[in-house]
């Protein structure tokens, strides 16, 4: 017994009513996985049409054997005298496959049906994890995070899926009845996943842009429970929002803020604010500014005497430029006693010492004793 194909979706419906068994199926959306049709007496007749619509896969059932199948958009005319003729659609050479492995052969008797099965992509599956996993992260080394999104997949091997999953239903199979199941096996698959991902160097922030990368370790993980066995596969995998407990946040916080202060213009940034911010605090001490200021001046002294961290960046956060002369010349910083860049020398004055005290002297009056210095 086989399936003839008599003409495309397009009918009219005087054709439809011109044949005495007419069996169809609405469009299955994304919750129907398997919808049963029969006739009235139990029994597909000779000659009986038959329609496929797209993204269907229709199985001749009878009495627990397969007769035949096509996955191809269509109406068929179901011949009794023919052998299968295995309509591959979208399958390819993949249907004809799965025939050898699970095909049958059986005579007509008082039950039969049509199985029309979805193999349109089954989209809006929620999963999460309900505890902080692990994820050995190549860059903070091992965090815990809570993740979630939505997966879709598809039923790759229709004979497989119908065989092993579905059987000799009443009406339909809806996802309901799969999900409780699949969205534990998928959860506990994409855990091993999100493992093979850290180990391709795939930082936790970027997880979700890896759309691509974790649908394939996905199917990997699943591929005997879901694909071998039930003839289900992975398609696309989106991660939504991914949080790491309060612990790895807060290592990641100290380990960013290492990194950043670990190059020079941003840490003479963090002592800017950080001096700013403790002068406001002086100011408001409750003693008085005066002894704030002091505190802040015998800071400033334990981190070695830097009262101006403003000048410290422009010393140090601007590529440590060298002190020294102008040239009167050309305006070149002169070390010694000659410009490096036009040969101008340069007047240097006498150093001064207070004749009282021996201090050096850059005025007119030593700063020491007093003494006026000529």
């Amino acid at each position: 017994m086989g399936l003839i194909k008599s003409a495309l979706t397009s009918v009219t419906s005087t054709l439809h009513d011109q044949w005495e068994e007419y069996i169809t199926c609405d469009s299955l959306d994304t919750n129907t996985l398997v919808v049963k049709k029969t006739t009235k007496n139990g029994v597909i007749s000779n000659k009986s049409r038959i329609q496929v619509a797209p993204g269907q896969v229709a199985l001749i059932f009878d009495s627990g054997k397969i007769l035949d199948a096509t996955a191809e958009e269509g109406i068929y005319t179901f011949d009794e005298s023919s052998s299968p003729s295995l309509f591959a659609g979208q399958f390819g050479e993949m249907f004809k496959e799965m025939w050898e492995r699970f095909k049958f052969n059986g005579t007509p008797s008082k039950e039969q049906a049509i199985f029309y099965i979805n193999a349109k992509e089954i989209i809006g599956n929620k999963f999460g994890s309900s505890s902080p996993m692990s994820y050995p992260d190549p860059e903070y080394k091992n965090i815990y995070i809570r993740y979630f999104g939505v997966y879709s997949f598809k039923i790759a091997d229709p004979f497989a899926f119908f065989s092993n999953i579905v059987g000799n239903i009443k009406d339909t199979y809806t996802k309901e009845e799969l999900m409780e199941q699949a969205n534990a096996e998928f959860v506990s698959a994409l855990d091993v996943a999100l493992q093979k991902c850290a180990a391709d160097g795939i930082v936790f922030s970027s997880l979700p842009s890896k759309q691509l990368e974790i649908a394939s370790h996905m199917n990997e993980a699943l591929d005997t429970t879901w694909k071998q066995l039930r003839g289900m596969e992975v398609v696309s995998v989106a991660i939504e929002k991914i949080t790491p407990d309060d612990e790895s946040r807060e290592r990641i916080q100290k380990f960013d803020n290492a990194s950043m202060y670990g190059k020079e213009e941003y840490a003479a940034g963090r002592m800017v604010d950080a001096t700013s911010t403790a002068m406001e605090k002086a100011a408001e001490n409750a003693n008085g500014a005066a002894a704030g200021f002091m505190g802040l001046g015998m800071m400033n002294g334990a981190v070695g005497g830097m009262t101006n961290p403003l000048e410290y960046v422009k010393k140090n956060g601007e590529g440590k430029k060298e002190t020294g002369t102008p040239c009167p010349n050309c305006g070149e910083i002169v070390t010694g006693n000659f410009c490096s860049k036009c040969g101008t020398k340069l007047e240097v004055a006498a150093e001064k010492h207070c004749t009282n005290c021996g201090e050096k002297v850059t005025g007119n009056f030593c700063s020491k004793c007093g003494t006026k210095v000529e």
